[in-house]
């Protein structure tokens, strides 16, 4: 959030799925841990895990384990600046010049790919199928 208002640059969410595991109750202290999948020259690819703050084991204070799973979220989104869509790769290599991680997210049409590759073409397989049905209600003129 902080390397987005320093940019002057805003994610819109063009597309998400959401899991839900446990239930998250009101006022109840979570932690959010997020990924980002994938990129390529328009989309970025978010994956988010929120998961019960503190440790699993209240024996071991000493334990970098997370708690339970909460949630899951998948994002697709695309990066404005001055309302203008730009590329994900410009955008975090500005915000956090220097990392040679990029390169390890970034999907081309070359066949270059990353760990969430198998993810991304899922969830575009999804948005595809709604778009579809979308189109298909909208063409029967039903609201």
């Amino acid at each position: 959030l902080e390397a987005n208002l320093r940019s002057g640059s805003f994610f819109i969410v063009a597309a998400s799925a959401v899991r839900f595991r446990r239930e998250i109750a009101p006022l109840k202290k979570f932690e959010i841990e997020t990924r980002v999948g994938s990129i390529d020259d328009r989309n970025c690819w978010i994956y988010q895990t929120f998961h019960n703050a503190g440790r699993t084991s209240v024996a071991d204070n000493n334990s970098d384990e997370r708690g339970k799973v909460l949630a899951q979220v998948f994002t697709r989104a695309v990066i404005t600046k001055k309302g203008k869509v730009i590329q994900p790769r410009s955008w975090l290599e500005d915000c956090f010049p220097g990392d040679a991680t990029w390169d390890d997210l970034y999907t081309t049409s070359d066949g270059v790919e990353s760990q969430f590759v198998e993810k991304s073409a899922r969830f575009m397989d999804l948005e595809d199928a709604l778009r579809t049905s979308a189109a298909l209600r909208d063409d029967k003129g039903t609201k």
